[in-house]
């Protein structure tokens, strides 16, 4: 069983891209729930005002950081967060969008795993609203298929493997990451998935389960060609 204090000891990781109508109420909200948690918004060369806002919070609470990622030449979610990982400074993290799509009051129950020593948490969806016949086969076709490279990689396959809301003990995915530059694609967009692919067998994995809610505000960011980059990732 860890030791550690699990709460102080996570950072929450959010991918953005163009989030100014959500990025406040998200950090404010956190900070509520969690305030001895630590933040990195991991911003992909926004637009809108994402960056100032956060910055506006890092100047009252420097455990809120924002990663500029204007300038990189790769763009997309799972370069994002790898860059994140790479500075994040607590011995856990844990990944929620910032459209509330992932509530942040189920936060509590992930970070509660890491006390069972999980080395990867998932939030595993139960129900998902909003989403039309068509985004739901979509999603369904993923899995399946996702679950077939799962089995004939002879890896451990959890329920939602596509879930964007997950964590794990920060060294251990990090080096998982940087020892399989080949199978984890900097260009990819579902950084859950890649690690499955490469995950040791006998890796503790915990799972908490939540609603996938609809957006708040802003559009969503997955087109066609995060799903063909997802396809030719499959095999």
């Amino acid at each position: 069983m860890s030791t550690t204090n699990p709460v102080s000891e996570t950072t929450i990781i959010i991918p953005t891209l163009n989030e100014e109508k959500n990025i406040h109420n998200m950090i404010t909200q956190l900070l509520s729930l969690y305030p001895r948690i630590s933040v990195i918004v991991a911003d992909d060369g926004s637009k809108d005002k994402t960056g100032t806002i956060v910055s506006d919070f890092h100047a009252k609470n420097e455990k809120i950081r924002l990663l500029d990622r204007k300038d990189e030449e790769v763009k997309g979610l799972t370069i994002s967060l790898i860059d994140a990982l790479e500075i994040t400074k607590t011995q856990y993290f844990i990944v929620i969008d910032s459209d509330f799509q992932h509530p942040p009051d189920k936060i509590g129950e992930g970070i509660e795993l890491f006390k069972s020593d999980n080395k990867l948490i998932i939030g595993t969806r139960t129900s998902v609203e909003g989403w039309g016949l068509k985004r739901k086969i979509i999603s369904w076709g993923a899995t399946t298929l996702g679950k077939i490279s799962l089995f004939l990689r002879r890896r451990t396959r959890p329920k939602d493997i596509m879930s964007g809301f997950f964590g794990g003990e920060t060294e251990f995915v990090s080096t998982i990451i940087r020892n399989h530059p080949e199978t984890i694609s900097p260009r990819g967009y579902k950084l859950l998935f890649d690690i499955l692919k490469v995950l040791p067998r006998d890796t503790q994995i915990g799972e908490f389960y939540y609603e996938f809610q609809t957006r708040t505000a802003g559009e969503s960011k997955i087109g066609m060609k995060q799903i063909l980059v997802y396809f030719r990732s499959l095999f």
